[in-house]
């Protein structure tokens, strides 16, 4: 019986730490995934580079593919990514050891006139985010994102 108590309580001390660790991840992502949005608003590459991956691979609202993060500072520099406003709204997050999904949406407001977007109208967006660890970092390999309507 003694054996069964104690194999209960290291399974429950398991569980929980998992939890705690599982929070932790969470909070992680969220944090850089606001980074993201200052450096998208900011342009500013150094910190971009810092989460996301050379591979990071972008499916962008244009119907387009970036296949790495050098295409996307490319569109960046470009001025397919300029915007006044960014937010970004989590609604899912999936965590599976080394990988983590987030969804929701994201509302910007465009400086100039784009394809997708007019300058100065917010614009709705839903995305998808994979983020990989890495070598111990969390690091933003994919991503894809649709314009679903003007609010």
């Amino acid at each position: 019986m003694l054996k069964y108590v104690l194999l209960y309580g290291f399974l429950l001390k398991g569980l929980v730490s998992q939890a705690q660790s599982t929070a932790d991840i969470e909070k992680t992502i969220q944090d850089l995934e606001q980074i993201g949005v200052k450096g998208i608003l900011t342009a500013d590459t150094s910190l971009l580079t810092q989460i996301w991956a050379p591979e990071f691979m972008v499916t962008t609202p244009r119907n387009t593919i970036a296949p790495n993060r050098a295409a996307v500072f490319k569109n960046q520099k470009q001025g397919l990514i300029d915007y006044s406003s960014f937010e970004r709204v989590i609604e899912q997050m999936q965590v599976q050891e080394n990988l983590v999904i987030t969804m929701g949406y994201e509302l910007f407001v465009a400086k100039h006139d784009l394809q997708e977007a007019k300058a100065g109208q917010p614009t709705k967006r839903r995305f998808t985010n994979i983020w990989l660890k890495k070598n111990g970092q969390w690091k933003q390999i994919g991503r894809h994102a649709s314009i679903i309507c003007s609010p």
